[in-house]
């Protein structure tokens, strides 16, 4: 059924119970098991101006969390007998995301999902799903 599955994977804890679905999902069906996590550039906000701090020590500061955030990922799915590939990708998150999911020829990509007021437009996962090259199983 599914052979290869990604999962997109930050701090969340959408996303953590994401990840667990994930690894026992592919532990069941002998999947392939990848994460991946996006770099979001330095936010428009952020002024270099006033800033005491410079921006790549927040963009390294970043790369270093998820670094070990994926390596804690490699962690829990080797102790459940599951292999994981772990990719750090910088770019937008919905664009970043679909992207590596066509590069990786994923047949399923696993999304935490947040809980949103019906007001609030533009959700990430509703995004990602639309423009997924495959299918898609949204995590609660």
């Amino acid at each position: 059924m599914f052979h290869k599955i990604m999962v997109a994977y930050d701090e969340s804890s959408e996303a953590g119970r994401a990840l667990r679905a994930s690894i026992e999902l592919a532990k069941t069906l002998s999947a392939e098991l990848s994460v991946v996590t996006v770099l979001e550039p330095i936010p428009g906000y952020y002024s270099f101006g006033v800033s005491a701090v410079p921006a790549w020590n927040w963009t390294e500061e970043k790369r270093v969390r998820y670094s070990a955030l994926q390596t804690e990922a490699r962690q829990q799915a080797k102790a459940a007998g599951v292999a994981l590939d772990a990719e750090l990708i910088s770019g937008d998150e919905v664009g970043s995301i679909v992207e590596c999911a066509k590069k990786r020829h994923s047949d399923l990509l696993v999304l935490g999902l947040r809980k949103h007021s019906w007001l609030m437009a533009g959700h990430t996962a509703q995004d990602i799903a639309e423009r997924a090259p495959c299918a898609v199983l949204g995590i609660k």
